[in-house]
């Protein structure tokens, strides 16, 4: 009976000599575990970092051509070659674009379109005949959209039927009245 009572003794020592080291790896992988995941967070944080700092860097790069451009063309303008100084800013304007094409700013298409506050500013109304009554009649400044964003609102000029029309369709209206009555 006694070497019962001492094999469990034995046997209870094992178990929590066995659960003592389980246990410590545990703690163990716990521990790298969180030493590796605030790793990882660190690394995400400096990305973060590097990227808000030097991720116009492929912009920056292009529009360096666009400084060369231009300063060609202020070369030009010492000669008094006005025609080629004109074609060579027409150039520069084009090639703009197209970076800022490239990296997806994209110009708001608005004339003669239904007048969007998401995508527009209203500036003034404008009597015309030209267009509808709310349509865009006229571009003051562009606008333009970064990926699916709005980067910057079109300022225009929107579309109101002139008064001639207006005093017709009053004198109209008048006239239907006088008949009804």
């Amino acid at each position: 009976s006694e070497n019962k009572e001492a094999n469990k003794d034995e046997d209870s020592i094992d178990t929590i000599d066995s659960l003592k080291k389980e246990l410590s790896e545990n703690k163990d992988r716990l521990l790298r575990s969180l030493a590796e995941s605030e790793n990882t967070r660190k690394q995400m944080e400096k990305i973060r970092i590097e990227t808000s700092k030097y991720g116009v860097q492929p912009l920056a790069r292009e529009m360096l051509n666009v400084v060369d451009n231009f300063n060609r063309a202020l070369n030009l303008k010492d000669d008094n070659n006005e025609k080629s100084l004109e074609e060579g800013l027409a150039l520069i304007q084009k090639e703009i674009l197209s970076i800022l094409e490239k990296f997806n700013v994209k110009k708001i298409q608005a004339l003669g379109e239904d007048f969007n506050a998401n995508f527009h500013q209203a500036m003034f109304e404008k009597e015309t005949n030209e267009f509808e009554d709310g349509k865009v009649c006229e571009i003051v400044q562009d606008g333009y959209t970064f990926h699916d964003r709005l980067l910057r609102p079109v300022l225009v000029g929107v579309a109101k039927k002139s008064n001639e029309n207006n005093n017709d369709k009053k004198a109209e209206d008048n006239e239907n009245k006088k008949n009804e009555e």
